[in-house]
């Protein structure tokens, strides 16, 4: 999951604390000035998220406040930029020359409802509920409907609710559209992940041939997949982009960011002697891209190596949080690579398509669940089949920061708590979660891990500089 494919670097955009007033000059006053009258106005108290409570923009030294102060807006500004900037386009693409005024009149009407957006996110307004053809429309209005009164606008909200409710309303704009509703905002964001990472792409597939069938060079996979994640577009972690073919070079180099790493459990819950046993592993998935490149070949290597008879992999059921994989993403990065100009890379994408016909991979028809604001644990009973699915598999893959954030409430947990008891009963089957940590939400630490990280780094839980390799056993409940 990502945020946006560009930041503005204006210091008034930065968390205060990261930026320290070095003067007393007229622009430092009225910025602060403007500061404290928003906190005042929209109730924003001077804190760091209490223990235990959710993340949320009411909190201001919160990275939920900085998300919404900063980071949604231009999400929102981006949105804006490409309806203009492609419009022609747009138009040529959607709508036929006898339709082409009327095209053009309805992206003025999108541009304009995604500015109200954008201005409501900036003034704390409520929620509103979905009006058109939303094919989660219940689901959404019956969510808002039942939250209390003070935690229905973008600040006083959970910061995973108000998050949510803007990548959908964002969307809602265009499939309750005559002209876009098949068009994604951020597909070409997506695109450019995957083309522009080909050399990596290359290097990952020539680094993942003929590997052993052991829990070192599976380790190693999953700690390749978990930093696949810093090739998002928004991307800031030491360990980022340019560094790819380093870590494929020497992974065990970035074994002081890996603060937990239960890769031995995941290996022994997936590495038993039951060879006829139907074996399925459900990767929930995060990123398009590299990333997913990743996600690809780490469900190889347990197909070939007889860790799993089938791999599902869930989508998000339209656009969601910029890059998230829809199914437009999947298909469009598995025929891709399989046309490839490069043999090896068309190889292994025709590979993967095989993988698809034999029901090795399988792409799981799409839930609304993964894009409405519900935590995991409702999962029970707001989607009970979705529940029931997921406990025909040996393990569950949850990949990224918004699932991990979904895994655990956004609650503002003691680090050391046990992940077990932070799922609030949502364990359908054995649960991996591969994650860079980007927010201020975490369990499972060893006690003084976390002490320690602050002493070293004040802003480790928020800078995606940190990974974690989780595992949760599921098998005393569901007697694997």
């Amino acid at each position: 999951m990502e945020s946006l494919s560009k930041e503005p670097s204006s210091e008034s955009d930065q968390p205060e604390d990261d930026h320290p007033v070095k003067s007393d000059s007229e622009p430092n006053k009225i910025s602060r000035a403007l500061r404290t009258e928003f906190d005042a106005k929209y109730q924003i108290v001077n804190l760091q998220t209490p223990l235990n409570a959710f993340m949320s923009g009411h909190y201001k030294q919160s990275f939920a406040f900085f998300t919404l102060r900063s980071r949604l807006p231009v999400i929102l500004t981006n949105a804006i930029d490409t309806l203009t900037r492609d419009k022609s386009e747009l138009v040529a693409q959607f709508a036929s020359n006898d339709f082409a005024q009327a095209a053009r009149e309805e992206l003025k009407i999108i541009i304009g409802l995604i500015s109200q957006l954008k201005y409501e996110l900036q003034t704390d307004k409520p929620f509103h509920n979905f009006t058109g053809e939303e094919p989660d429309r219940e689901l959404w209005n019956n969510f808002i409907s039942h939250l209390p009164n003070n935690e229905r606008t973008f600040y006083q909200a959970s910061s995973l609710h108000a998050e949510c409710y803007l990548h959908r309303k964002l969307h809602s704009f265009l499939e309750n559209s005559i002209f876009l509703k098949s068009y994604d905002y951020f597909a070409k964001v997506k695109e450019l992940a995957l083309t522009d990472s080909m050399e990596d792409v290359l290097a990952l597939t020539k680094h993942t041939r003929r590997s052993e069938n052991n829990l070192e060079v599976f380790n190693e996979l999953l700690k390749i997949n978990m930093w696949s994640n810093c090739n998002d577009v928004a991307s800031e972690a030491v360990i980022g982009k340019q560094t790819n073919r380093q870590v494929l070079e020497n992974v065990s180099a970035t074994d002081e960011y890996v603060i937990v790493n239960q890769a031995a459990e995941i290996w022994r819950c997936l590495d038993n002697q039951k060879r006829k046993k139907q074996k399925q592993v459900d990767f929930i998935l995060d990123n398009a891209g590299y990333e997913l490149f990743s996600d690809f070949i780490l469900a190889e290597f347990l197909i070939e190596k007889g860790l799993a008879t089938k791999v599902r992999f869930h989508v998000k059921a339209h656009p969601w949080f910029v890059t998230d994989v829809t199914e437009r993403d999947f298909k469009w990065t598995l025929e891709y690579l399989s046309q490839h100009a490069d043999y090896i890379i068309s190889l292994i994408g025709k590979k993967f398509l095989q993988f698809i016909d034999e029901g090795k991979f399988e792409l799981v028809p799409t839930s609304h669940f993964w894009t409405s604001p519900h935590a995991f644990y409702s999962m029970t009973h707001t989607d009970p089949d979705l529940y029931k699915s997921l406990q025909q598999s040996k393990l569950l893959v949850f990949k990224g920061e918004l699932n991990y954030r979904k895994l655990l409430q956004d609650v503002c947990w003691d680090s050391t708590q046990e992940t077990s008891t932070c799922l609030r009963g949502f364990l359908p089957s054995n649960i991996c979660v591969l994650r860079r940590v980007k927010s201020e939400v975490i369990s499972g630490l060893a006690e003084g891990v976390g002490q320690a990280l602050s002493r070293k780094d004040p802003h480790w839980m928020v800078s995606g500089s940190y990974g974690v390799i989780q595992f949760v056993d599921g098998t005393r409940e569901f007697g694997y």
